[in-house]
């Protein structure tokens, strides 16, 4: 009975080293193999990411994709998508990660998986210079219409903060656009974009809201679920950089210009 009950364990033993993740093979396994990063973004929104006037890819997520690449020692291939593609083509395994900022929400975790978040963004209301808005809550009613970038949490927080009003979903350009050219009452948006589109049109737009901005949120990077080696390799990585206060420092340097800290 006592050799029975050795071998029983013994087999136990196995199978949890078999089944348990851990020690299952990693995409970061394969990823050093084949000796390149795939990382899915959409390079239109500077100076987060964007793409350079030689057409590189450029910005605050490039820099640290370049450094995680470095510091893996592989290759790195920014893979250039629209914002809605993004999630699908992860889930495809078309690319490795997604460097895009995404907050994460209880919706979008239930398909994929988020680091600790590496960049923070604060929502605000662009609205036309001429607007006789106060407040948010003077948006809100029949008749308004807000723009937002389409499937973002901006234009899930439009929703939920202005249930009366049209909100329409648009790529990031053409909704902060409506604005400007006065097809729009208001465009909700990260504050690093806000700054820049009242810079470059003082005398079209303003932010309605530059103290009470909507939230605070943390973008994350984000990886296909269930791969735990690889989600902690990334969660190690963005700490290890966070306590050194290189995040910090980069942050400063490239998404807050002059004009921003004004």
């Amino acid at each position: 009975m006592k050799k029975i009950s050795l071998i029983l364990t013994a087999l136990m033993l196995s199978g949890l080293i078999i089944t348990n993740p851990v020690f299952a093979k990693s995409l970061l396994d394969e990823i050093k193999q084949r000796g390149k990063i795939k990382i899915g973004s959409t390079l239109k929104y500077p100076p987060q990411m964007y793409r350079d006037s030689n057409g590189e890819p450029a910005g605050y997520d490039v820099e640290l994709m370049k450094m995680l690449a470095n510091d893996m020692k592989v290759e790195l291939e920014v893979v250039d998508m629209d914002f809605p593609g993004l999630i699908p083509a992860l889930l495809a395994a078309k690319v490795d990660m997604l460097s895009v900022g995404l907050v994460n929400t209880p919706e979008r975790a239930l398909a994929i998986e988020f680091t600790d978040g590496y960049v923070p963004y604060r929502q605000v209301m662009v609205v036309p210079k001429n607007s006789t808005a106060k407040s948010i809550d003077d948006l809100n009613k029949s008749g308004i219409k807000i723009t937002a970038l389409m499937g973002s949490t901006a234009e899930n927080l439009a929703k939920t903060k202005l249930p009366k009003a049209q909100i329409v979903g648009l790529d990031q350009q053409e909704a902060m656009m409506e604005v400007t050219s006065g097809r729009a009452d208001g465009v909700v948006a990260e504050e690093y974009l806000a700054m820049p589109l009242v810079a470059n049109f003082p005398n079209k737009v303003k932010i309605l809201n530059p103290n009470e901005p909507f939230k605070d949120e943390m973008g994350a990077w984000a990886v296909r679920p269930g791969d735990y080696r690889f989600l902690r390799y990334l969660n190690n990585w963005l700490r290890y950089y966070k306590v050194r206060g290189t995040l910090d420092a980069m942050y400063e340097e490239i998404i807050k210009p002059s004009w921003y800290k004004k």
